[in-house]
C-alpha cells in the first residue's frame, strides 16, 4: 500500500521503522540509491553527464549526498552545492564525512563542493550541467525562503533549460499544507520519498510539483501507522465482479437510473451506457418520454421507466409518484444526471433520500437539489455516495472551493463523517472518503477527462459496480479508478483534447479485459 502522510506522520513512520531496526543512515542510504535508479529510468546512461546537487543543512541534503556519490561512481560529473552551511543532521554529518571527506567504500570522496555565496561560480556550474537536483528542505520548510536561495531558485526556474529534480519535497513548499513561497524551486519531477506528502497534492502547489513519483525507500507498511489517505492501486481490481458459468441477468443487479431531460439528454444516455457496459444485469432509466424515445434506439439494451414532462422539458410532478410505484423492483439508484433543477426534480430527490433502503450514487443535479436542504440526509441512515466536483462540493458545504482545493482530502473526510455518505470529490487526483474517517486517492486520468459528460459516465460506472453487489466505498474506488485508467488508455492514441466521454464508455471493456 502506498500512503499520503504529513511532515509529523512521516516523522513517526521513520521512528516506527528505527524500532523495527531499519536506522536512519539505512533510510538515507536507500533514498539515495532509490533517487539513482529514477534518475537513470529518466536519463539512461549518467557517464558523462554533469549534475548540480544543492544540499541543505539537514536530512534532505544528506539524501542529495548519497545520491552524488552514486552519480559519481557511475561516471557522472558531480557537483554538491551547500547552499547554507554544512550539514547539521546526524545522519547527514555521517555522509557527509563518510562521502565528501573520507570517501566512500572505494575512497572516492566527493571533493567538488560550493557553496552558494560563490554565485558567479555556482550559476556558471548550473548553466552547463545537464540536472540540477534540489535537496535543499525536504519535509523542513514553512514560511519564506531567505533572499540568498530565492534568488537561486529563481535563477534555476527561468535560465536553466535542462532537468530540473525535487527529492522528497520541492523546497519552498510546506509537505503538510501545500502552502509554497512565491520562488520555490519548480521540478520537472519530486521523488517523493517513502511516503507521499500530503502537502504537494493540495492545490495550488500541485501545480508547481513537476510529475510525481513515490519511491520505496524500504519502510515496511505495519510503520506508517497514521496517514492521511492511501493511494488507489490495481489492487482495487479483485473488486471487479465475476461472471459464473451459470447465471442470468437478475444475478448481477437491478440499476434505476433516473436521469436526464429534454435539456439534457446526453447525460442520461452516457450514464446509462456506462451502466451496461460495466456490467449490470438489468440498467432502467427513468426519464421523461422524449428522452426515453431519443436514447431507445442507441442504447435497446436498458429497459425504460417514462416519466411526463412539465412545460419546460423536465420531470413533472407526477414524476414521483411513478418512481415510488417502482422503486422496490431495484437495488442501487443512480439519481441527477441531467435531471434539471426545478420543485419537482426537487420533490423526487428528496423523496428518494428519504425513503429508499437501497444504495443510492447521487451526481450533478441530484448533488445540486441536495444543497438546497442538506439535512435530508440524515432522515436515512443508508449510505450514499455523493461525487461532487469541487464546485458542487462548495454548495453543498459553504466553504470556498480555493480551501476546498487546498485540502481536498480534510474536506472530504469530514464531510463523510458527518453526513454518513461516501464522497467522490471529483477532479485531478479525485478524493474517496468514507464515512469510518478512511481516505483514498485516485492518481490514474489525465486533463482529458475535463468535458461535459465525463462525470454521467462514473456516476453510471460507480452504480453499475453496485448493482452487481460491490460495497459503495470499494465501488467508488473501482469506477473511479477504471474511469482513470481508460481515459490514460485512450491519451496513448488520442490527443487530450480529443478523448470523448462517450469512448470511456465504449471502450471500458476492453480495458477490463485487459486487466483479467
Amino acid at each position: 500500500m502506498k500512503y499520503i502522510v504529513t511532515s509529523a506522520q512521516m516523522k513517526k513512520t521513520e521512528e516506527n521503522a528505527d524500532r523495527k531496526g531499519i536506522t536512519p543512515s539505512t533510510l538515507m542510504e536507500n533514498a539515495g540509491a532509490a533517487c539513482y535508479k529514477q534518475l537513470v529510468k529518466l536519463l539512461g546512461d549518467v557517464n558523462g553527464l554533469a549534475f548540480v546537487v544543492l544540499c541543505g543543512r539537514g536530512n534532505n541534503g544528506g539524501d542529495g549526498i548519497v545520491l552524488a556519490q552514486k552519480l559519481k561512481e557511475n561516471g557522472g560529473l558531480v557537483l554538491c552545492v551547500f547552499v547554507t552551511d554544512l550539514p547539521n543532521s546526524a545522519t547527514a554529518r555521517e555522509k557527509y564525512s563518510k562521502y565528501c571527506v573520507i570517501g566512500g567504500s572505494e575512497g572516492s570522496a566527493l571533493d567538488n563542493t560550493l557553496y552558494t555565496h560563490r554565485e558567479d561560480t555556482v550559476k556558471k556550474a548550473i548553466t552547463n550541467c545537464d540536472a540540477v537536483i534540489d535537496c535543499v528542505f525536504g519535509t523542513g520548510f514553512e514560511g519564506e525562503l531567505e533572499p540568498r536561495l530565492s534568488s537561486l531558485f529563481r535563477f534555476v526556474n527561468t535560465s536553466f533549460e535542462g532537468l530540473k529534480v525535487s527529492v522528497d519535497v520541492p523546497s519552498g513548499i510546506n509537505a503538510s499544507t501545500g502552502e509554497y513561497a512565491e520562488r520555490a524551486f519548480r521540478p520537472d519531477v519530486t521523488f517523493m520519498l517513502g511516503g507521499a506528502k500530503k502537502g504537494l497534492y493540495s492545490h495550488p502547489a500541485f501545480e508547481a510539483c513537476g510529475d510525481l513519483v513515490l519511491l520505496d525507500i524500504g519502510i515496511p507498511d505495519d510503520c506508517f501507522s497514521e496517514y492521511e489517505a492511501a493511494f488507489i492501486d490495481e489492487d482495487v481490481l479483485r473488486h471487479i465482479p465475476v461472471r459464473k458459468k451459470s447465471s442470468h441477468k437478475g444475478d448481477y443487479g437491478r440499476l434505476l437510473n433516473i436521469a436526464g431531460s429534454e435539456q439534457y439528454i446526453g447525460a442520461a444516455l452516457l450514464s446509462t451506457k456506462a451502466a451496461l457496459k460495466c456490467g449490470a444485469g438489468i440498467v432502467t432509466l427513468a426519464s421523461v418520454r422524449s428522452v426515453c424515445r431519443s436514447i431507445a434506439p442507441a442504447v435497446p439494451e436498458a429497459t425504460y421507466l417514462p416519466l411526463y414532462a412539465d412545460a419546460d422539458g423536465f420531470a413533472d410532478g407526477e414524476s414521483t409518484e411513478t418512481v415510488k410505484s417502482k422503486l422496490g423492483a431495484f437495488n442501487t439508484i443512480a439519481l441527477g444526471c441531467g435531471l434539471g433543477i426545478t420543485a419537482n426534480t426537487q420533490n423526487l430527490t428528496e423523496f428518494v433520500l428519504k425513503n429508499c433502503s437501497q444504495p443510492v450514487i447521487l451526481d450533478a443535479d441530484g448533488i445540486n437539489l441536495l444543497s438546497l436542504n442538506i439535512n435530508i440526509l440524515k432522515e436515512n441512515d443508508r449510505i450514499k455516495v455523493i461525487t461532487p466536483h469541487p464546485m458542487e462540493f462548495s454548495r453543498l458545504t459553504g466553504v470556498s472551493v480555493t480551501e476546498i482545493q487546498a485540502d481536498r482530502i480534510r474536506h472530504a473526510r469530514e464531510f463523510s463523517a458527518a453526513r454518513n455518505a461516501v464522497t467522490v470529490l471529483k477532479g485531478i487526483n479525485t478524493v474517496i472518503a468514507a464515512p469510518d474517517g478512511r481516505a483514498f486517492v485516485n492518481i490514474t486520468g489525465n486533463p482529458g477527462l475535463a468535458k461535459g459528460g465525463s462525470g454521467d459516465v462514473l456516476t453510471g460506472m460507480i452504480a453499475s459496480f453496485t448493482a452487481q453487489g460491490v460495497r459503495p466505498l470499494e465501488a467508488s474506488m473501482l469506477g473511479v479508478y477504471l474511469h482513470g485508467l481508460t481515459a490514460d488508455e485512450l491519451a496513448k492514441s488520442t490527443a487530450l483534447s480529443g478523448i470523448m466521454p462517450g469512448d470511456i464508455a465504449e471502450i471500458l471493456p476492453v480495458v477490463m479485459k485487459s486487466l483479467q
